[in-house]
């Protein structure tokens, strides 16, 4: 049976949600660039602090940057060269941050900190955890959140499920469905490992039904142990924390939770297999496939070290085709507008959509209606219309009080409302607000 959610929406259903421009696209490795420039700041939490000077050599796999505090990353040398300089600069959301830039040297040297970390069977639940935090894993579908912390509970909050999201419900993307058809036995290695760490006995791995080859691919790779290919109904947004667990387990996170208070930690396929690299070879984060697609003259899935520029994977697949009118960093629901390509990939960085009047089309903003459309897609339940009314209004209180705050920003709101109302805007303009406010109190407090 194909399990699924109330709401969600079903994104261009014509063009079979535009992965067929490139799933059928192996995994291919994009040649190092000249020069990478590595944010210290690709996740969720305080940004790394630099270890490294300018003029110094550093190799491939090298920490180049501390993690500073718990919930917090190091990120690593993605090639073997001289540090040329450690600047602040726009990231892809043009937030000023602090970038390690490398000049490569080609050489590939690999630093002596790579190494195996021995076997899964061998190493404590703490040493894995320690292992994943050093190796800087965090979520590779996006959201980027320090793996390390989630597999930290507080110890009232029982775990006894794992989830594996490769659901990749977003249009466009197949990087993850490339993963799991080519590397499923690493995918499977992780989340024994992660298993461990977690001291559970049960896992799940969803898989949306529109990838039938990933779920044969998975449950070969699987053989017969307490990890379960579950076989997911194709909907927008069905790879989202909470509609997984709903979906497979039934449990329901509560308003303002997090999937641990419900006994759950969710991770993505491609976090567990940089989970598996981490342990087996001991190489750090430092690259990961970056799905490059729709305006561009051949889309690809592409192996890219961390801190390429953007425009070398456009370049790779051919270029931008005539009449691109917008690129995307991630999917085309929940992904950036990027100004431009002067950006580099990150850790986060899920695909590089380029959009052009296949995909695109004119907005004519019109009133709401009240026909309720939003109401009935959402998949957290909540009532757009009203919460985008309050603020309109500049009514923040009111907008919390319809629960904004638990508002996922998937978008399955603005993309089926007839009106063309950009409600997923508004919501989040509702919680930085609310954000904002609740900040300013706390500190009025301490």
């Amino acid at each position: 049976m194909k399990l699924s959610f109330r709401g969600g929406v079903h994104p261009l259903p014509k063009y079979h949600h535009g992965k067929y421009l490139s799933q059928n696209q192996p995994i291919e490795i994009l040649k190092a660039p000249a020069v990478v420039s590595i944010p210290c700041s690709q996740h969720v939490g305080a940004p790394a602090r630099p270890i490294v000077s300018v003029g110094d050599r550093v190799l491939v796999g090298q920490k180049i940057g501390e993690a500073v505090g718990f919930v917090s990353v190091p990120v690593h040398a993605s090639v073997s060269g001289i540090v040329k300089e450690i600047v602040q600069k726009p990231n892809n959301l043009g937030k000023n941050v602090e970038h390690i830039v490398i000049e490569n040297d080609f050489q590939d040297e690999v630093s002596d900190q790579v190494a195996p970390k021995g076997s899964i069977e061998s190493l404590t639940a703490e040493e894995i955890k320690n292992i994943i935090k050093e190796a800087g894993n965090v979520g590779l579908g996006g959201a980027g959140f320090p793996t390390h912390v989630k597999l930290s509970p507080q110890a009232d909050k029982k775990i006894n499920t794992l989830i594996i999201n490769g659901a990749e419900c977003e249009p466009f993307l197949t990087a993850d469905y490339r993963m799991m058809l080519e590397h499923a036995p690493e995918i499977v290695e992780g989340i024994n490992a992660v298993m461990k760490a977690l001291d559970v006995k049960l896992s799940f791995i969803g898989v949306e039904d529109n990838k039938p080859e990933a779920i044969k691919a998975l449950t070969k790779a699987i053989g017969s142990n307490n990890i379960h290919v579950k076989e997911l109904a194709t909907k927008y947004p069905q790879g989202s924390e909470k509609q997984l667990i709903e979906t497979i387990l039934g449990r329901v996170v509560p308003s303002g939770g997090l999937p641990m208070d419900v006994g759950v930690v969710v991770l993505n396929v491609s976090s567990a297999k940089s989970i598996s690299d981490a342990i087996r070879i001991g190489m750090p984060l430092i690259e990961r496939v970056v799905t490059v697609t729709g305006g561009v003259a051949q889309p690809k899935n592409l192996m890219a070290r961390i801190g390429t520029p953007l425009t070398d994977l456009v370049d790779a697949c051919g270029g931008l085709t005539e009449g691109v009118c917008k690129i995307v960093s991630g999917g085309p629901m929940m992904g950036q507008a990027l100004e431009d390509l002067s950006g580099v990939v990150t850790k986060g960085t899920s695909g590089i959509v380029a959009l052009d009047s296949r995909f695109v089309k004119p907005i004519h903003e019109s009133n709401c209606i009240r026909c309720g459309r939003c109401v009935s897609v959402c998949p957290i339940g909540l009532r757009p219309l009203y919460i985008t009314a309050a603020v309109e209004h500049e009514d923040f209180e009111k907008a919390k009080q319809l629960r904004a705050m638990d508002c996922m920003s998937c978008g399955s709101c603005s993309y089926i409302c007839p009106a063309k109302r950009d409600l997923a805007h508004l919501i989040r303009l509702a919680k930085d607000q609310i954000g904002a406010q609740m900040r300013k109190e706390e500190s009025k407090q301490r």
